[in-house]
C-alpha cells in the first residue's frame, strides 16, 4: 500500500476553497503566480518576499554591480543577483526566470536562468538631483544627474573606477563599472573641473546593522557622461579672490591659486598664506606637503562659516611662490582679525595641558595648540613668552567669533622673555615647613634606630651565646656517641664472644675478655679528651687513613661475625688528607659501620674508596633489612645526625640510600682542594 507525505497545511486549506460551493471564487495567492513586472515586485511586503515568489521578467540591463546587476522594464528598476563573471552586457534585453527574496532595502530577484533576447536603448531616464540620489529614490533605476566632476580614478583594470561629483555643499561618490568593456579613462580625466550630466543607477549603502546610509551612482559607460559646460582656462586668482562672485560662471567651478604653507592640520588638510591672507585648504587625497613650501592649489571654494577656503584641492610644488610670510603682530588675538594667518605676540604661560597651553594676554587668556613633547621642553608656568603660530578662527555667517586657538608649529615657535623666580613666598615658607619636619622626622628615626640597635645586639648576642652552647652540646654528643657507643659496641661484641669461648676455650676468652678492658680504657681516653674539649682527640695527627679506619671496620665486623669486603678505585696512597678531615671521615665511616651492624642483620659488609680529580668518595655498602629514609632520625638515634653534622662541618655531601628488604649503602663525597 502506497504511502503518502502529510499534507501542508496551505494545502489542505487549498483543497478546502477546491470544494464546490467555492470552486467559482478561488484565485491562486500571489506566492504561487509568476510576477511578470518590477512595480508588482516593489509593491511586495518584506514578509510576502520571502516566501520567494516566482517571476518571470523581461528587463534591459543597465548596471553592472560586484554580485549581479540592475535591470528595468516600463514599471521600475531592481537588483537581480547573478555571477560577476556571467553578467550580460550593458543594453542587453533579455528574460529572467527566478524567485524574490527580502533584502535589507527591499526585495530584489535570485537569477536562475537567463536569456538574451534582443538589445535596446537603455529607457528613458529620471531628472535628479545628486542629493535626491542619497535618499533612495534613484536606487536600481535609470537615473540622470548633472554636477561639478571634481575627480575621476582608476586603477590598473580600466573597467572599474571611482569619481566624484558636486553640486553646492552635496557630493556623491561616482562608481565606474562594466563587466566587458574598457572605458575611456583620459577622456573622463578631462572633464574633470567641467559640470557634466551622468546616466546610470543608484546603489544603496548599508552599514554592519543593515541599515541604509546612502548611494553611490554607478555608471556603466564613458559615453554616458557629456559635458554640459567644459572648464576654460582661467588666470589664477588671489587666494583672498577664492570666493568672490565670477559674471562669467553659471555654474560653480574650480579655481586656481597659489600661497605658502604655514600649518599641516593632518594628511588632507593644511592652511596656506599668500600676503596678508589665509585659508583652510582641504585635499581630495592625502598630500605630503612642509611648512614654508610654496604650493599651487586648484579646488572648489567652499565656505567655512565667515570664511572662505577650498575644498577637493589638489595640490602642487609651486616654483614661483612667495617666500615665508613674516608674522603679524596682532595685539587682540581673539578677534577675528587676521584668522588663519601667521600672528606673533607676547604673553604670560598661565597653564599647561598635555595639548595646549593657555596664554594671558592683558585680561584676556588666549589657548595655543601645541604638537606632541612641546610641552616637557617648555618653561615653567608664570614665564613670560613671546610666541608665534596660525591664527585659526571658528566664526559663523554674521561673524560672530566661537573660539580662536593659536596653532604652534614647533619649539621655534616660542622664545622665553623672562623665567619667574623660583623662590616665591608660599615656596619659601613650604621649604621651611619641609626641613622643618624633615628635621623631627630625622631626630625620631634616629631615636628609633639606636633602640632598635640596641634591641637587635642582645639579641645577637644571645643568640651567638645559644649557638655557641648548642654547637658544643652537639660536638660532645657526637664526640661520645662515636667512642663510648662504638666502643662499648666492640665491648659488647667481645663480651660475647668471652661468654661463647667460656667453657670451650677458657684461653680464647681470656684473651678476648683483655681486649674487651683495652676497649674500654681506649674509650674512655677518647671520651675524656672530648670532654676536655680538644677539636681533634689525640693521636688524630698520626691516623693512618684510611688502612687504620679499614683495619677497625674489618675487626668489627669479625667480632660480629659479619663478612668484609674493601674495594679500591683510584686510591693507592693518595689522596692524603688533612688530620681533622681524615679524622671525620674514619669517624663518619665508622659509624657507618657500627650501624650496620647493631641494626641491620647483614650477612656481608662491603668499604668502597674510590678517588677522582677533586672527589674523593666513600661508600659503606651492606646487605641488611634497609629502613625508610627520613630527614629526622629516630627519637634516641644519633648516628645518622652525628655522621651528617661532621660532613656539612667538612663541607662534604652525605647520602644515604635504603629501603625495607633492600640493604643500606651510605656515600660521603668530599671534595679535594
Amino acid at each position: 500500500m502506497l504511502q503518502f507525505p502529510p499534507m501542508p497545511r496551505f494545502a489542505t486549506w487549498s483543497l478546502c476553497l477546491l470544494s464546490p460551493v467555492w470552486l467559482s471564487a478561488y484565485d491562486p495567492p500571489v506566492t504561487v503566480r509568476p510576477l511578470r513586472n518590477v512595480a508588482d515586485i516593489r509593491r511586495l511586503t518584506y514578509e510576502e518576499s520571502r516566501l520567494a515568489p516566482p517571476v518571470t521578467l523581461r528587463v534591459t540591463v543597465i548596471s553592472h554591480l560586484p554580485d549581479g546587476f540592475d535591470g528595468q522594464d516600463n514599471s521600475g528598476g531592481i537588483f537581480f543577483e547573478y555571477p560577476f563573471d556571467k553578467l550580460p552586457r550593458i543594453g542587453d534585453e533579455i528574460e529572467i526566470t527566478g524567485n524574490i527574496t527580502g533584502g535589507f532595502h527591499g526585495p530584489y530577484v535570485i537569477v536562475d536562468e537567463l536569456k538574451k533576447s534582443g538589445w535596446r536603448q537603455p529607457p528613458k531616464p529620471l531628472n535628479f538631483r545628486p542629493d535626491f540620489v542619497q535618499t533612495g529614490l534613484g536606487d536600481n533605476r535609470w537615473v540622470e544627474i548633472e554636477g561639478l566632476l571634481v575627480d575621476v580614478a582608476f586603477g590598473e583594470s580600466k573597467r572599474e573606477g571611482t569619481g566624484l561629483l558636486v553640486t553646492g555643499q552635496s557630493e556623491l561618490v561616482i562608481r565606474f563599472r562594466n563587466a566587458h568593456e574598457d572605458f575611456d579613462v583620459a577622456g573622463l580625466e578631462r572633464n574633470v573641473g567641467s559640470w557634466v550630466r551622468l546616466q546610470g543607477s543608484g546603489d544603496p549603502l548599508f552599514n554592519d546593522q543593515r541599515q541604509r546610509i546612502g548611494s553611490d551612482f554607478v555608471c556603466a559607460k564613458h559615453h554616458y557622461v557629456s559635458v554640459i559646460e567644459r572648464t576654460t582656462e582661467s588666470e589664477p586668482v588671489r587666494l583672498d579672490e577664492i570666493g568672490r562672485w565670477d559674471s562669467r560662471r553659471t555654474r560653480q567651478g574650480l579655481v586656481e591659486t597659489s600661497g605658502t604653507v604655514t600649518l599641516v592640520e593632518g594628511p588632507s588638510s593644511l592652511i596656506v598664506q599668500s600676503g596678508e591672507h589665509g585659508a583652510r585648504i582641504t585635499t581630495l587625497n592625502p598630500v605630503a606637503v612642509a611648512v614654508g613650501e610654496p604650493v599651487t592649489l586648484t579646488g572648489l571654494p567652499e565656505t567655512q562659516g565667515y570664511f572662505v577656503g577650498l575644498r577637493y584641492a589638489t595640490v602642487l610644488p609651486s616654483e614661483t611662490g612667495e617666500p615665508p610670510s613674516e608674522p603679524v603682530e596682532d595685539a587682540t588675538p581673539l578677534s577675528r582679525d587676521h584668522a588663519f594667518q601667521l600672528v606673533s605676540f607676547s604673553g604670560k604661560l598661565i597653564e599647561k595641558g598635555r595639548g595646549l597651553i593657555n596664554l594671558q594676554v592683558n585680561e584676556a587668556l588666549v589657548p595655543a595648540s601645541i604638537p606632541p613633547g612641546l610641552g616637557e621642553v617648555l618653561p615653567p608656568e608664570g614665564a613670560e613668552l613671546r610666541v608665534r603660530g596660525v591664527k585659526r578662527v571658528d566664526a559663523d555667517e554674521r561673524g560672530e567669533v566661537r573660539s580662536v586657538t593659536i596653532a604652534l608649529r614647533g619649539i621655534d615657535d616660542v622664545e622665553v622673555l623672562a623665567v619667574p623666580s623660583w623662590w616665591t613666598p608660599g615656596r619659601l615658607w613650604t621649604a621651611i615647613l619641609v626641613l622643618a619636619t624633615g628635621a623631627l622626622l630625622f631626630l625620631a628615626w634616629l631615636l628609633a634606630l639606636n633602640r632598635r640597635v640596641k634591641q637587635q645586639t642582645s639579641l645577637i648576642t644571645e643568640q651567638i651565646e645559644s649557638n655557641a652552647t648548642l654547637e658544643e652540646r652537639n660536638r660532645i654528643a657526637r664526640e661520645l656517641h662515636d667512642t663510648l657507643s662504638q666502643g662499648f659496641s666492640g665491648v659488647g661484641y667481645q663480651l660475647a664472644s668471652v661468654a661463647n669461648h667460656l667453657t670451650s676455650d677458657p684461653e680464647k676468652a681470656r684473651s678476648k675478655l683483655a681486649a674487651a678492658r683495652e676497649m674500654v680504657e681506649h674509650s674512655l681516653a677518647e671520651a675524656r679528651d672530648s670532654l676536655i674539649g680538644l677539636r681533634i682527640p689525640t693521636g688524630a695527627e698520626a691516623l693512618d687513613f684510611p688502612d687504620a679506619t679499614l683495619a677497625a671496620a674489618k675487626a668489627r665486623c669479625e667480632e660480629a661475625d659479619v663478612a668484609f669486603e674493601t674495594e679500591r678505585i683510584g686510591w693507592n696512597g693518595s689522596p692524603r688528607l688533612e688530620p681533622e678531615a681524615a679524622f671525620a671521615c674514619h669517624r663518619i665511616l665508622l659509624e657507618a659501620v657500627a650501624n650496620a651492624l647493631r641494626h641491620s642483620g647483614a650477612r656481608h659488609l662491603k668499604v668502597t674508596l674510590a678517588a677522582e680529580p677533586g672527589l674523593a668518595r666513600m661508600i659503606v655498602a651492606d646487605d641488611g633489612s634497609g629502613f625508610a629514609v627520613s630527614a629526622k632520625p629516630p627519637e634516641g638515634h644519633y648516628g645518622i645526625q652525628g655522621m651528617r653534622e661532621r660532613a656539612e662541618r667538612l663541607g662534604a655531601d652525605l647520602a644515604i640510600h635504603s629501603a625495607p628488604t633492600r640493604g643500606t649503602s651510605v656515600e660521603l663525597s668530599l671534595k679535594l682542594k
